[in-house]
């Protein structure tokens, strides 16, 4: 005999909240379909439903809550399997239908909510979500799957399905609407492709959240923080562009292919790994993947304590690093062993700063080639391409590689202005014309509004505030010039031309009088590039102040070796500094350590 409370005893014992993912799905029309006399179609679908139990949903980590007749009702614990899962069924149908007569062609409707949920000892679930996820079904036309929206918020990105808003649903015996969706498998409706300007074609790198060895999902949250990590890091260089977390992390422990993850982030470059450990330590085996090739282009196994690795950035910054590295050494080889009309945008910019900043003579002319051929591809010169060639046109000065400084004054000043008449506010633009202004036509006060207006534009542009610091170090002003170099130096904790930052930087200090600094960095800058004359200015200074006259004298016959024609007289005739007080001690103190007057 039943109890008086009508209950089946035990029943609503021990219950259980917990957060689910539910899916409801029948076929429409099944009173036609289903109707005596169709025993082929019950058939069926009696079978494709022991698929779904036997099959599919195993390899989703579902389960069968309880068949309908005409329907099932399945519960997940991760949401992203019941859209995948979702996506699945009609695809996995389509195959049954093909064995029937087309009037005989089974369709579903689905619905799909995620919340708290009751469940009782015998494994049945109850809940408003639970009567959320059934109206829902009813409310999908013929092929629809539709979904709340804490189901697509429930989702990292569009990976597992792409969500069409059909705005606040009325449900039948639901007080409040529900805001629902219909869901279309990934790559249903074109992407909006990005308009990207010639000069913003930087080679792109996508990091993949590392992935535990043990396969585990209850153990990938290192995985996530390391991979943010090294994005932050990497985004800190102006000379590649990098796809945010929460583009990334779609792919997390999917092992799809490169050319997947690629076609899907637009990415050039792919960083992704492995790695084991607790939360004491962890061992990361990291790789670097070339697109375009398919070949790993760096790796590196890395172990280190958690703790020092979260807290002290450095060794994510040697990662960034050597990953920039290698992008740039990749660039370079495909340049100088291909020709240059078959390379890429991007490859043709990267290449050229590259092969600028190795200032070998050979490299350097190439690297003005590479710039003209990516100047002349546009009926539009791209604004960045003009702005390097105008630092090229400064350098070829500065290295004494010119026989007219003038003509490559004018050159220089002509590509600047041809570039911020395509666009006023090209950071790179402004900062390489105040470059020019600065080093060339010595015409200081309206370089630094250039560098100004730049850093006004973006304020964390390194390359703007190591340049306005050096402007500084020119007019004497020490403590704005070591301030502005400084901050730029940490702003640009892996620029693979980091020798560059830390030659100017020590100009800087020379100017505030730290010579202690000024030579520390001096040396660091050649440990770099052995190669740029005015780091060794510098550090012939540097030693003559503190008092090292020996040292300075070896710098100067270095310095000697590299620009034989050097004088303290045509020192001054070229340099910025030469009309302050600053600019004619620093020509005194190059004299007194063995530069020739005249």
């Amino acid at each position: 005999m039943p109890p008086a409370n009508g209950k089946d005893p035990g029943l609503f014992d021990n219950l259980e909240s917990r957060p689910k993912a539910m899916l409801f799905a029948d076929v429409v029309g099944s009173a036609r379909l289903f109707k005596s006399g169709e025993e082929d179609t019950v058939r069926a679908w009696l079978a494709f439903v022991d698929f779904l139990k036997d099959s599919l949903l195993p390899s989703h980590d579902g389960r069968m809550v309880k068949t309908l007749g005409d329907g099932v009702f399945v519960e997940f614990e991760d949401v992203a399997d019941a859209v995948r899962f979702s996506i699945a069924m009609p695809r996995e149908l389509a195959k049954v239908n093909a064995g029937l007569p087309p009037e005989r062609a089974m369709q579903l409707r689905i619905g799909i909510d995620t919340g708290d949920v009751i469940t009782t000892h015998d494994h049945d679930l109850y809940g408003y979500h639970v009567n959320i996820a059934a109206r829902l079904m009813t409310l999908a036309r013929p092929g629809e799957i539709v979904a709340t929206a804490e189901v697509r918020d429930a989702l990292s990105n569009e990976l597992d399905g792409e969500f069409e808003d059909i705005g606040e649903c009325h449900l039948k015996n639901i007080a409040e609407p529900v805001r629902a969706f219909r869901v279309h498998p990934f790559g249903t409706h074109p992407k909006v492709v990005p308009l990207l300007r010639y000069e913003d074609l930087l080679p792109t790198i996508a990091v993949i959240p590392f992935t535990p060895r043990s396969r585990s999902k209850d153990h990938f949250t290192l995985g996530e923080v390391l991979a943010e990590e090294l994005i932050v890091a990497l985004s800190r260089s102006s000379e590649i562009n990098v796809i945010s977390r929460l583009s990334t992390t779609g792919f997390r422990m999917r092992g799809s292919s490169l050319a997947k993850i690629a076609d899907t982030l637009k990415a050039d470059f792919i960083l992704s790994g492995t790695y084991s450990g607790d939360e004491r330590h962890v061992s990361l085996d990291i790789e670097l993947a070339d697109v375009k090739s398919g070949r790993v282009i760096w790796s590196e196994r890395v172990s280190e304590d958690v703790p020092a690795i979260l807290q002290d950035p450095s060794a994510i910054h040697r990662i960034a690093k050597d990953c920039q590295s290698a992008i740039l050494r990749t660039e370079i080889q495909m340049a100088l062993s291909s020709r240059k009309q078959t390379l890429d945008a991007y490859s043709l910019l990267m290449s050229a700063i590259g092969l600028i900043y190795r200032l070998s003579p050979r490299h350097f002319d190439y690297a003005a080639e590479l710039l003209d051929e990516l100047i002349t591809r546009s009926s539009s010169p791209p604004a960045t391409a003009l702005a390097w060639k105008a630092k090229w046109h400064v350098l070829a000065v500065q290295q004494g590689w010119t026989d007219s400084p003038a003509r490559e004054t004018a050159l220089a000043l002509q590509c600047t202005r041809t570039a911020l008449d395509q666009d006023p506010t090209n950071v790179t633009a402004l900062v390489a014309e105040g470059f020019a202004l600065t080093n060339l036509a010595h015409q200081l006060d309206e370089a630094e509004q250039r560098y100004d207006m730049a850093l006004e534009y973006n304020p964390n542009y390194a390359m703007g505030r190591l340049l306005r610091g050096t402007l500084y170090a020119f007019k004497g002003i020490g403590d704005a010039a070591m301030h502005d170099t400084e901050l730029a130096l940490h702003l640009s904790p892996i620029d693979p031309y980091r020798y560059f930052y830390l030659s100017l930087a020590a100009s800087a200090c020379i100017a505030g009088e730290n010579y202690e600094r000024a030579l520390e960095l001096a040396d660091r800058s050649l440990r770099l590039n052995r190669a740029h004359t005015s780091t060794l200015r510098a550090k012939a200074v540097a030693e003559m102040r503190l008092g090292k006259r020996g040292k300075a004298r070896r710098t100067i016959e270095e310095l000697l070796g590299r620009q034989p024609d050097l004088t303290v007289a045509r020192w001054l005739q070229n340099s910025p500094s030469a009309p302050y007080s600053v600019g004619r001690e620093f020509a005194e103190t190059l004299r007194q350590a063995g530069l020739p007057p005249d």
